[in-house]
């Protein structure tokens, strides 16, 4: 699965109550102080992804967890649309939504380690290593890569237009979507409970 693909279901996130790894963490957050609590009748999930069949993944995830007031914007918006502002904040506002999720990868980073057995009993003598060195000029037994992962989400109201709340999380990439999603979600739910902005 695509880096993108994965990442934007990671964003997919509100009211998810799942641990998350120990190496996920949310790296920032904003919200506007005069917003003293999230509660929106009705919220567009926004997939910020050009690719159609991904944004429609990651936005039906994003509903998932958000519960009944959640919809999908590829549910209420053309297709042709979806890049325009004007003819998105017409339609939303035509069906009563008043708030809105958005999700975007904002970067993908990887680190390769390599691994080798611990110290060879080579090692211990100067020339027992020196004659093993040339011989073992080889790579390494194996690589790994780690590849971390930051997911932006931001949190507008749809009547005034302004953003109430941001943050951007750093994860692990997991090797399951799901995993990722209720990671991301565990670290954004709490901090909204943190900040009273959710029960």
């Amino acid at each position: 699965m695509q880096v993108r693909q994965l990442t934007l279901l990671l964003g997919a996130l509100l009211i998810s109550g799942i641990v998350n790894s120990s190496s996920d963490r949310l790296l920032s957050s904003w919200k506007d102080p005069a917003v003293k609590k999230l509660d929106f009748q009705r919220i567009v999930a926004v997939a910020m992804v050009s690719d159609g069949p991904t944004r429609r993944l990651a936005e039906s995830e994003m509903v998932n967890i958000m519960g009944p007031k959640a919809v999908a914007a590829s549910q209420v918006v053309p297709e042709a649309d979806l890049e325009d502002a004007d003819k998105v904040r017409v339609k939303l506002s035509a069906e009563g939504f008043d708030g809105a999720v958005t999700i975007r990868l904002v970067d993908a980073t990887t680190k390769v380690r390599t691994a080798r057995d611990p110290v060879p009993t080579s090692y211990y003598s100067m020339w027992g290593y020196y004659q093993f060195a040339w011989v073992a000029d080889r790579p390494p037994d194996y690589y790994t890569a780690d590849q971390k992962l930051q997911i932006e989400v931001n949190i507008y109201s749809l009547t005034s237009g302004k953003l109430v709340w941001s943050g951007t999380s750093e994860i692990v990439r997991p090797q399951l979507v799901e995993t990722g999603v209720r990671n991301v979600a565990d670290l954004v739910r709490r901090r909204l409970k943190r900040e009273h902005l959710i029960p």
